[in-house]
């Protein structure tokens, strides 16, 4: 009997199903929420650069719920105003980012076994797509290793659009030198989600990181796994 079954599940129904090895030929990973744990050190940043400017520090909780879509979206939504002054706007994004490239590893810790992950998909090419800024987004990536590892890095200032617009992962794409649909696309976000689907690309969504469980599943993802520690064995069927 043939198995003539999807390796990936319909996306009425993204939770587990099987995801071969040999429909994918290179990964591009977020970073935030999906390869780290970044919470604590953008808290604490985010809260110093809200009091410095007479501002009420919000509690992680409120971080998990707006970040991923870039540092002034974040800042827009910690601060709770929108964007019509964009000098104390410019004032209190500059203030976070400085701080935070300041101790880019404050509170910040590496997801358990990425490093293991990242071997055991060797010699597959790795990217990391990110809404964060390169210069802090290098600094991250070199404190615990994983920099020198990754073909490419595509950051918040490569291009004039983040995810989910699908440029930063066409761009990785073509940096990598493989298709759009032999990528996996791995992260914790919507953002990655629908980057992915409009890019062409395969995605896998991590309910480890920081977006509520239901708005993930609801952004229908390819394929979904607790922890990126799962992905190896994903990869291979079991």
């Amino acid at each position: 009997m043939i198995d003539d079954s999807p390796p990936f599940p319909s996306r009425t129904a993204p939770f587990r199903a099987r995801l071969l090895a040999t429909d994918i030929d290179a990964v591009i990973f977020d970073l935030d929420g999906t390869l780290v744990d970044s919470l604590g050190g953008i808290t604490a940043a985010l809260n110093e650069a809200l009091v410095a400017d007479g501002l009420s520090p919000v509690t992680p909780e409120r971080v998990r719920t707006i970040v991923g879509d870039g540092p002034r979206s974040l800042c827009l939504r910690a601060a709770g105003f929108d964007d019509g002054d964009p000098r104390r706007v410019d004032r209190l994004v500059g203030d976070f980012l400085g701080r935070y490239a300041a101790e880019p590893v404050r509170g910040t810790v590496p997801y358990p076994g990425v490093h293991e992950v990242l071997e055991a998909l060797t010699p597959r090419p790795f990217a990391v797509c990110t809404n964060k800024g390169r210069r802090v987004a290098e600094l991250v990536l070199e404190s615990f290793g994983i920099l020198p590892r990754l073909r490419t890095l595509v950051a918040e200032d490569d291009l004039p659009v983040r995810k989910p617009d699908p440029r930063p992962l066409l761009l990785a794409a073509e940096r990598l030198g493989v298709s759009p649909p032999r990528i996996l696309v791995v992260g914790d976000g919507v953002q990655d989600v629908a980057a992915a689907r409009a890019a062409g690309m395969r995605s896998c969504a991590l309910l480890q990181g920081y977006t509520l469980r239901d708005a993930l599943l609801a952004a229908g993802p390819d394929f979904v796994l607790e922890r990126i520690d799962e992905l190896p064995d994903a990869l291979r069927g079991s």
